[in-house]
């Protein structure tokens, strides 16, 4: 059997070596439905007071193009992210929705060269905030050299605007690694809020479960209702079980710590206005996702 982390669009995996998160782009985007729910527990603020948070994301694609050395696909996501603060000095947001509109695109150079691509538009405001206003694009591009039947390397690079802030330019590295028939390390957007690239060890328990262990990096930058911009960024680490429930359903169960949690708020010049860190705090979550 085969382990394989619930990939990126074109299942090449994406890690960005300037952490630079792929927002949205949730696990396999070839299959045509998918929907998350984390919530994330009451944690302490250093500025006082708390916060907690829950996260849903759904998404839906249609195949534009399928075939065993080609895809390519239009796909459409819609999430929530419901903040609660408590007892803070830090002025927070009420919820924040994210919509994203991206096109990917892969195909295979001969026998072992694969390359993809991934434009996006996105939105990312919170209630009452312009739509217009929160507008960002950006798109990623990569190639991956199959070495063998185990191991896949390659390189890409990303570039992704910013609301009040300079456009990102990054470098990524692409790995898709089968350490043996059970166990697999794959980068890539990881079964989380689907908010970033991260890390994943993933073993295969049997045809139809398997077990992960990883990493993420999140950053969730978005409109405030004032103009100016708000930004959440942690470090989620997670395990997670997933189950396939016949040819096309699979649910995954996980759960872990946010780490390293940083709350800002800017102006519409990007102006720090306060920022707060917060303590570690525990999150549980599900996934589905449909296939054919």
């Amino acid at each position: 059997m085969r382990c394989s982390l619930l990939a990126t669009p074109s299942t090449i995996l994406v890690i960005c070596t300037v952490l630079a998160p792929i927002a949205g782009a949730g696990p396999d985007e070839r299959s045509p439905f998918t929907a998350t729910a984390v919530h994330r527990f009451s944690t302490d603020l250093d500025s006082g007071g708390e916060v907690s948070s829950q996260t849903y994301y759904a998404r839906v694609g249609a195949p534009l193009l399928r075939e065993a050395d080609r895809f390519a696909a239009l796909s459409l996501g819609y999430g929530l992210d419901a903040y609660d603060f408590g007892g803070s000095a830090f002025a927070g947001w009420g919820d924040v929705q994210r919509i994203q509109l991206s096109a990917p695109v892969s195909f295979d150079l001969g026998a072992d060269w694969s390359v993809f691509a991934l434009p996006s538009v996105r939105s990312a405001r919170e209630d009452g905030a312009d739509f217009d206003d929160s507008l960002t694009g950006g798109a990623i591009l990569g190639a991956s050299y199959r070495f063998g039947d185990r191991l896949s390397l390659g390189p890409g690079v990303g570039y992704q605007s910013q609301l009040e802030d300079d456009a990102s330019v990054f470098p990524v590295v692409l790995i898709d690694w089968q350490l043996t028939d059970a166990l697999s390390l794959s980068t890539g957007p990881t079964v989380g809020a689907t908010l970033g690239p991260g890390l994943a060890l993933d073993c295969a328990l049997s045809d139809r479960v398997s077990l992960s262990l990883g990493a993420r990096y999140e950053k969730l930058r978005f409109r405030l209702d004032d103009g100016g911009v708000g930004e959440d960024r942690t470090i989620p680490i997670f395990t997670s079980m997933t189950v396939s429930a016949g040819d096309h359903w699979r649910l995954s169960v996980l759960g872990g710590v946010s780490l390293g949690t940083e709350l800002s708020r800017e102006d519409g010049r990007g102006m720090t206005l306060g920022a707060t860190d917060a303590d570690p705090a525990p999150f549980i979550g599900v996934h589905a996702g449909f296939r054919f």
